[in-house]
């Protein structure tokens, strides 16, 4: 390269910035920090996992998957961390059944209506046989 001062690859090689030690800049601790906690914490959340599946409770009779929204997702989430239930199904179970029971009337009404369908259908096997 030319010792001109006005030479443009001369003044970009001069002005650009040279690498620093990595340890020294607090974004890079930060970051280090950062991923070590996230490799020790991988172990205790698969052994957490593994601790929620050995304890499904062994009155669940059938799995339903199902896709929930961001704030039922986010309130599930909320009952597990607090520690109101040891997992998200668990949760989800018990607010399904509690859903369950506050619209006792609904399922009333849709049990007499049932029996009354299974009723007419037996009529309509009778009249088809005579």
């Amino acid at each position: 390269m030319s010792d001109n001062p006005n030479d443009p690859k001369q003044t970009a090689v001069a002005t650009s910035p040279q690498p620093e030690n990595k340890g020294s800049d607090p974004a890079d601790f930060n970051l280090a920090e950062m991923l070590r906690d996230l490799v020790n914490k991988v172990p205790e959340a698969v052994n957490k996992a593994v601790e929620r599946a050995l304890n499904v409770k062994d009155t669940i009779d059938t799995t339903v998957l199902i896709r929930l929204g961001e704030a039922a997702s986010d309130s599930l989430d909320k009952l597990v961390t607090a520690g109101v239930f040891k997992s998200r199904a668990e949760a989800a179970a018990f607010l399904i059944d509690e859903g369950i029971n506050a619209q006792g009337t609904l399922f009333q009404r849709i049990e007499e209506r049932m029996s009354e369908i299974e009723r007419l259908r037996e009529e309509l096997r009778k009249s088809v046989q005579t």
